[in-house]
């Protein structure tokens, strides 16, 4: 043996055990050797940072034993008020209007504190917010929804809960009305319009579906006509996958509106793919004839959903429309979900030869009013592409996570790094590998909100035959200026340098 490898120090010993990762050990640094390398925390930060009062104590945070969502306790009849002109509402939006009301509660035209930008804000209903079941629906689907980004689903950039107000959420503010307002006003559309319209809805429903979320409420209420300078007909889907008031029905209860309702779900079923489709063809019905096919009394409305089929629109109407769309109709709204379209892409299937039948083009987009707006568009959708292109893609891991570790959003290397196929909305870390890696992640994370500051930790990802590299965890506050991740915490890993090969 060389007298340098009688010199040389020996490798810290590591305490390496199996996680999710398919094919990599990982370990926390253990020995004296690499201490000093760790980034710890002040001992004053050595608690977790936070400290919740006894459950049931009034007006202050508790959690549900079955998620750790945070609950307000309201003092008996205690409720949140009305928000008016000038309120400032989750700290940072100030009130400035009211658009309109609906079945969850008010929207409000709200501006940011900070950005000075106009969002819409609805406020949900305190008979709605302060059940348990609906609050935890609410988060979590809440964060499915604002992680989903689609030109024809309203963007959702903010939720929370505010001590005076209750629950609300942001969305971005659209300029037009609903399909539903439209009907009301100017009757039946056109079949070529109704065609665009039914095409861009089933373009959002098959998105969320493709990433295994369900809309449930489907409705023209829901369907949002935007008003632009360009001559293209911009549509939006709203409220999608978000918690809603119970329709009583003996002695169950079923989410939705009867109206849209298929029979499954009447019967106490969840929704399902089958279920939207159902809801699609009964818009399709409404935009093509004007009205509803069935009409009245809640349980007068449930019977005919389970008894009476979806009339043909050509019949309700006395210009001609062409016979496919009474065909998609009536398979889209078949009682049993077996004889429905399989999925969406089979109904846009059909529904696009029904548009070629009537001579539209499908995907050429008409022209804005000058060349240069064109261009301009175009850029801004290049540039929001290609940012979305390098965070998917780029090799090392990141993702936006909350305090209690629930992902928002992540690209393909942290899915890889943590081992889950698919989409990261709503996976909780502390299921994942990486608590084993790291046991003061949550903590931290905590802390990060806590404190506003960015924390720094050092692990070891062992590869096999005894190499391993050393790593950095960044934790960092989301900027305030943020208008999706704020109040959130921003995740990145980074390799540092080899390490010497363990000896055993």
């Amino acid at each position: 043996m060389s007298s340098d490898e009688e010199n040389e120090e020996p490798a810290p010993e590591r305490d390496v055990h199996e996680t999710l990762l398919p094919s990599l050990h990982l370990s926390v640094l253990g020995g004296v050797g690499l201490a000093e390398q760790l980034t710890p925390l002040p001992a004053s930060l050595s608690q977790p940072p936070m400290s919740l009062p006894p459950t049931g104590t009034p007006g202050t945070p508790s959690t549900t034993a079955a998620s750790g969502i945070p609950i307000i306790v309201e003092e008996s009849g205690s409720r949140p008020r009305g928000a008016r002109a000038g309120d400032l509402i989750g700290s940072r939006y100030v009130v400035e209007g009211q658009l309109g009301r609906g079945g969850m509660g008010r929207v409000l035209r709200v501006r940011h504190q900070v950005l000075g930008k106009a969002f819409a804000l609805k406020l949900i209903k305190a008979p709605i917010a302060t059940d348990p079941r609906i609050r935890e629906m609410f988060y979590r689907e809440a964060r499915l929804a604002s992680a989903l980004t689609h030109d024809n689903i309203c963007s959702i950039v903010d939720f929370g809960q505010d001590a005076d107000f209750g629950l609300f959420m942001v969305m971005e503010l659209l300029d037009g009305q609903t399909a539903h307002s439209r009907l009301r006003t100017g009757g039946r559309f056109a079949p070529k319009v109704a065609c665009d319209i039914m095409w861009q809805v089933c373009e959002a429903v098959r998105y969320i579906h493709s990433r295994a979320i369900l809309h449930g409420d489907i409705k023209t209420e829901n369907i949002f006509l935007v008003r632009g300078a360009s001559s293209r007909r911009t549509v939006k889907l709203l409220d999608f996958g978000l918690a809603r008031p119970d329709l009583g029905k003996g002695t169950g209860s079923v989410d939705g509106t009867p109206e849209y309702l298929a029979p499954e779900r009447i019967k106490g079923a969840p929704a399902s793919p089958a279920s939207d489709i159902y809801a699609l063809g009964i818009v399709l019905f409404e935009l093509l004839t004007g009205k509803l096919p069935f009409t009245g009394e809640l349980d007068e409305v449930f019977k005919q959903h389970l008894r009476d089929t979806v009339p043909a629109p050509s019949k309700q109407v006395d210009e001609p429309i062409d016979e496919r769309a009474d065909e998609i109709v009536a398979r889209a709204t078949a009682r049993d979900p077996a004889d429905r379209h399989p999925d969406v892409a089979a109904l846009m299937y059909e529904l696009r030869t029904l548009m070629n039948m009537l001579g539209m083009e499908i995907g050429r987009r008409r022209p804005g009013p000058t060349a240069d707006g064109g261009r301009d568009r175009r850029d801004v959708d290049h540039k929001a592409k290609a940012a979305g292109e390098i965070f998917q893609w780029v090799p090392l891991p990141l993702a936006c996570v909350d305090g209690l570790g629930k992902v928002r959003v992540a690209n393909q290397a942290f899915l890889d790094f943590i081992g889950v196929a698919g989409d990261a909305g709503g996976i909780e870390l502390r299921d994942s590998g990486f608590c084993e890696v790291c046991p003061t992640l949550l903590d931290d994370l905590q802390t990060v909100l806590a404190r506003h500051a960015t924390i720094k930790r050092v692990i070891a990802l062992s590869e096999g035959g005894g190499s391993a590299v050393e790593a950095a965890i960044v934790m960092s506050p989301a900027p305030s200026t943020t208008e999706v991740t704020a109040g959130e915490i921003h995740l990145a890993l980074h390799p540092l340098r080899s390490l010497p090969p363990h000896k055993d």
